[in-house]
């Protein structure tokens, strides 16, 4: 019975400290602000990378494209003349604020990503004086990059970030993991200033100063650093709920098995609470098999109480989870950051299958946590990269040939 009074506190805490990472995700959603008449709005350069035909390219391109932003430029840098994206290119290269590039000798000491942001902005004007990123599976809203802008008025700011919600238009188990698995993480991000490279933007004077185009060419991304990289200049780096960006993409579990870890893997090599956030992971994933762990002991012993107080805390953990769960989606969408998004938030049928999937993301999440301990190898929409400390060696560099999917991730 012992263990199980130890495993019910545990269970206790566990919760708590839930509990206070999902408040803090509330309150930073509830601090979205409008945007001052005067916003400050510098020229801006906006990169988009492409390697591959994202099922939402189209709609992305023309979201960026109707900015309410006076004075910027959509920098797309295709992988090849050959990727699939080119087709859907075509409709917006008469935009004479469209400049399309291909990446040329990209470097083999980091991903073509890396590759593809240093390119263009070594080849920027000097006026541009911010640098905007967004990925291609995001439909950012019309005032995202005044949005990003705004806060380097105060010029102790260098870095603003948003981060992504998933909201998969076929909710199938796949998605639903992805999504409850990135609500946790996207609480991660904020609480220890994890940058996300799909909704950023960066003062063009850190990029220079601090060296970041030769750290880019030695990086396998571009993000996470960037906290680090922005306090070592004495700057800021702050989270803006008002850019958080819907992601409407589903997923299989096999994409899961390379994606999550792959996520992991960047906080691993370029973030100092690496260790914190792997802890929260680990501790809010281990409740299920510690529960079967007290229940067979408790079962071995013929110690039914034990058994009984190993089932209540499970089930209590779990529903704890689905209602943080229910709490940070409803924080989300009353926050109005996904700004007209077209999504209402999860389907009744969803939420009916929510507790479930809740249990399998936990049961899965040690494995893709196993995975990025121990993995030397990682492949990103076909290109393999080998790790080695904090090193990066990319495979060769061949041309994305997959057909662009419906809605699936590539």
């Amino acid at each position: 019975m012992t263990i199980a009074i130890a495993f019910c506190w545990g269970v206790f805490v566990i919760v708590a400290i839930q509990a206070a990472f999902s408040l803090i995700f509330v309150v930073w959603m509830s601090r979205r602000a409008r945007l001052p008449e005067q916003a400050f709005t510098p020229k801006a350069a906006v990169i988009l990378c492409l390697r591959g035909a994202d099922p939402f390219l189209k709609e992305c391109l023309r979201s960026l494209l109707d900015q309410d932003y006076p004075e910027f430029q959509l920098q797309v840098v295709v992988d090849s003349q050959e990727d699939p994206s080119r087709a859907v290119l075509r409709e917006f290269e008469s935009d004479e604020r469209v400049r399309v590039s291909v990446l040329q000798d990209p470097p083999e000491t980091c991903s073509l990503k890396c590759a593809a942001i240093v390119q263009v902005i070594r080849g920027l004007d000097p006026s541009f004086e911010v640098i905007a990123l967004c990925d291609a599976d995001t439909v950012p809203h019309r005032t995202w990059l005044a949005e990003l802008a705004a806060p380097l008025q105060d010029p102790t700011v260098a870095v603003t970030t948003g981060n992504r919600w998933y909201q998969p238009q076929d909710p199938t188990g796949a998605s639903l993991v992805r999504y409850l698995w990135n609500i946790p993480a996207a609480i991660n991000m904020i609480v220890f200033r994890i940058a996300w490279g799909g909704s950023l933007l960066i003062r063009r004077q850190l990029i220079d100063e601090a060296g970041l185009l030769k750290k880019w060419s030695h990086a396998f991304c571009e993000d996470t650093m960037l906290d680090r990289v922005a306090r070592r200049q004495g700057d800021r780096q702050i989270f803006v709920p008002n850019v958080m960006v819907v992601n409407q993409e589903t997923c299989t579990f096999a994409d899961l098995m390379n994606w999550v870890p792959r996520q992991l893997l960047t906080a691993k090599l370029y973030h100092s609470s690496w260790p914190a956030t792997v802890g929260y992971g680990i501790i809010s994933s281990a409740i299920p098999f510690l529960a079967a762990v007290v229940a067979v002991v408790g079962w071995m012993q013929s110690d039914w109480e034990s058994m009984r107080a190993a089932l209540f805390a499970f089930i209590a953990f779990e529903i704890s989870n689905v209602v943080l769960v229910l709490m940070c989606e409803t924080s989300f969408h009353r926050s109005g950051s996904h700004c007209g998004a077209p999504t209402s938030g999860l389907s009744t049928a969803s939420l009916v299958k929510l507790p479930f999937w809740i249990v399998i993301s936990q049961i899965v999440s040690p494995f893709w946590f196993c995975k990025c301990f121990f993995t030397t190898k990682v492949t990103w929409r076909g290109i393999v990269y080998h790790v080695r400390g904090d090193k990066i060696q990319r495979g060769p560099h061949t041309s994305y040939s997959e057909p662009a999917p419906q809605s699936r991730s590539l």
